[in-house]
């Protein structure tokens, strides 16, 4: 997309209506490419619709316009969120050469130094099956293949043979992540010149074809848990990326963020600090859990909680986090939710965990579980942010506790 001349800009603010002028073909394009990132409304007024965003915060590029989703966080704190280990860049620094791409610039600025960490410690390798045909052998003859060979050729051999090399699954995502990323047209030139940088060290490395399968091949063991924040980032990165999937045939024209997601992820970073080293307990992130035996003919009945706590292998504690401004009264949909989840795995705890204006926490004492409401801080300076992610990581940790 040609980003030279000036196009319209229409700003507007997540989950908060506002009419606006659209041209039919722009009308067409979101509705093509970005049901699930806006509601559009005709009103009474010809050509004004009642746009509402669905929680996604970012830029859209349309043919004629550029749409600008703004979180209802300061800008500091939405970069808290998504990177709490990262330094808030200031403000001076524009890197963005689109209005409303500064989530974007952040993202990919920061892939580029934990890139760049990765570099400097040394890729991960690991031992990967190569096949290879020559007169000489390498590793060991690949008999179907040999004799699959026309005439029975002796002066040709198949080998298979182990290579040990960066050309695995974690350095394959993280290389296919930048090069996309470098494709985009909101990405500003000093973070595209700080990514380049770093891609000479992939050189031998083959990009992977992004997807959910390559993510889950990529995912990182005990080697190669060093990757585990670079990992995560590149998946943020690509689901962002790829809400433009429906648009059209203009690569890279936007760039959202599921705020559920972003909010869920931060949570579970300050759980996940909180069980670093207590080895009695085990923490999993979105697990799918089976409920009810499997019936043939029938589906089975799986459910996947935010966060599940298990100590001796049973799960003890589910969180629920809502990316939800709380209310006086609880939503009763959410209270259920978390509630089912306790019922269905055997939990005794469960947690319900908002954004808020100042850590909160009250507690419901039921039949079946326990049920904890938090509230964590997401606005202000971030240094308080953090030491209410991390009363809230310790909270969690305590009740999960066998001593609870």
């Amino acid at each position: 997309m040609d980003l030279g001349h000036e196009l319209r800009t229409l700003t507007l603010t997540e989950r908060v209506a506002s009419c606006c002028r659209l041209s039919r073909a722009e009308v067409a394009f979101l509705q093509r490419g970005h049901r699930a990132h806006l509601d559009l409304a005709p009103t009474a007024r010809t050509g004004h619709y009642r746009i509402t965003p669905t929680g996604h915060v970012g830029t859209i590029l349309a043919p004629e316009m550029r749409v600008v989703i703004r979180p209802k966080i300061p800008l500091e704190n939405l970069f808290h969120l998504l990177d709490p280990n990262a330094p808030v860049p200031a403000f001076e620094d524009k890197t963005a050469t689109v209005p409303g791409a500064e989530a974007f610039n952040f993202l990919a600025r920061r892939l580029a130094e934990l890139l760049a960490e990765r570099v400097s410690a040394g890729l991960h390798r690991d031992y990967a099956e190569r096949v290879a045909q020559g007169p000489y052998l390498q590793g060991r003859l690949d008999l179907p293949a040999q004799l699959r060979e026309r005439r029975g050729r002796k002066d040709l051999l198949h080998c298979r043979y182990e290579d040990f090399t960066a050309d695995v699954p974690c350095n394959q995502v993280v290389k296919a992540t930048a090069e996309w990323v470098l494709r985009s047209p909101l990405l500003g030139e000093g973070v595209a010149a700080a990514l380049r940088r770093t891609l000479p060290a992939l050189a031998a490395v083959s990009p992977a074809q992004l997807g959910p399968d390559c993510f889950a091949d990529a995912l990182p063991d005990r080697r190669s848990a060093a990757y585990r924040p670079v990992l995560a980032l590149c998946r943020l990165l690509f689901e962002g990326l790829n809400a433009d999937r429906a648009a059209g045939p203009v690569p890279c024209p936007a760039f959202l963020l599921n705020m559920e997601e972003v909010f869920e992820g931060y949570v579970s970073q300050g759980v996940r600090q909180s069980f670093k080293a207590d080895e009695r307990c085990a923490v999993s992130f979105q697990p799918p859990y089976l409920i009810g035996q499997p019936v043939a003919g029938q589906p089975d009945l799986r459910v996947r909680p935010d966060i599940v706590v298990e100590r001796a292998g049973k799960p003890v504690l589910v969180v629920d986090a809502k990316w939800k401004s709380l209310a006086e009264a609880l939503v009763p949909a959410d209270v259920y939710q978390v509630l089912a989840y306790c019922t269905a795995l055997g939990a005794r705890r469960g947690v319900l965990v908002y954004p808020g204006r100042r850590t909160r926490r009250w507690t419901y004492r039921l039949t079946a579980a326990s049920l904890e409401v938090h509230t964590v801080r997401v606005t202000g300076a971030p240094p308080a942010c953090r030491r209410s992610l991390d009363r809230f990581g310790r909270h969690v940790h305590s009740s999960a506790s066998p001593s609870r």
